[in-house]
């Protein structure tokens, strides 16, 4: 599989805290990427210690990082005038337009009433509906 995966800032926490493993996400031959504005709200986040913030810093320096241009700005403003959405989920989901990328979100519901063909993926719905079979199986079998 190729292509650009750009990440919610919900997935990088979630990677950090240990509640997403990574092999769930990466796959070889793909682009991960955030949006500076994840980096943004990443690192301006008061950590528990010093060791919890390196982990954040070495995760974000793993991934691409993605600034604003003026492709972004005007694909975030026009996202902006046609939806009522916040400014930062605006600027990750024109981040993914610009990038031709499929955006991972534990937050859908912020981005699917956005008219684009941007394609949404939860790697938590896949974790937890894997755990549903996992414990039916381990139940009836």
């Amino acid at each position: 599989m190729n292509g650009n995966i750009i990440f919610d800032t919900n997935i990088v926490i979630y990677l950090s805290k240990k509640l997403l493993a990574s092999e769930e996400v990466f796959a070889e031959n793909m682009t991960y990427s955030i949006s500076i504005i994840s980096k943004m709200e990443l690192l301006g986040y008061a950590f528990k210690n010093r060791l919890e913030e390196m982990y954040i810093i070495e995760l974000i320096n793993s991934l691409n990082i993605v600034s604003l241009d003026d492709i972004i700005v005007d694909t975030t403003i026009a996202i902006r005038r046609a939806n009522k959405i916040k400014l930062p989920d605006a600027i990750i989901y024109a981040t993914a337009c610009v990038m031709n990328g499929k955006l991972f979100t534990n937050n859908i519901a912020d981005f699917d009433k956005i008219n684009g063909n941007i394609e949404l993926f939860n790697p938590l719905n896949l974790l937890n509906a894997f755990l549903v079979i996992l414990n039916y199986n381990k139940f009836y079998f």
